[in-house]
């Protein structure tokens, strides 16, 4: 816990719990023309907490959700996208091997690619 935050929430609790026995020391109930106690002064703030809290949470939720679709919709297109490239570079490769071996029997045959090789007689 925040060590600043200690003495402030003791403080607090000593002046709700202060405002509470003075509540109960009260003979009656309070008269109309009185001004509210602080218990009533207390109520309202604190149920506008638990309904932000509790917003809060539910919003918190919503946007966790929202979060792991987009995490699978990015992670399927992301396997996608690799998929793609390994297509690729399979084309690329074989390409590139076939380019070679008409490279490499052009010079064992010593002609042009675009020549045919001759025949060979015995």
């Amino acid at each position: 816990m925040n060590p600043f935050l200690l003495p402030k929430l003791v403080l607090l609790a000593t002046l709700v719990s202060g405002g509470v026995s003075a509540y109960a020391d009260e003979a009656g109930p309070p008269a109309s023309s009185s001004s509210p106690s602080l218990i009533e002064k207390v109520e309202k703030p604190i149920e506008r907490g638990a309904k932000a809290a509790a917003s809060g949470i539910e919003k918190g939720v919503t946007a966790g959700a929202h979060g792991v679709a987009r995490g699978a919709h990015a992670a399927a297109s992301g396997v996608e996208r690799g998929a793609k490239a390994a297509a690729r570079g399979i084309e690329k490769g074989a390409a590139a091997t076939a380019h070679a071996v008409k490279t490499v029997a052009s010079k064992v045959t010593g002609t042009t690619a675009s020549e045919p090789a001759p025949a060979a007689s015995h």
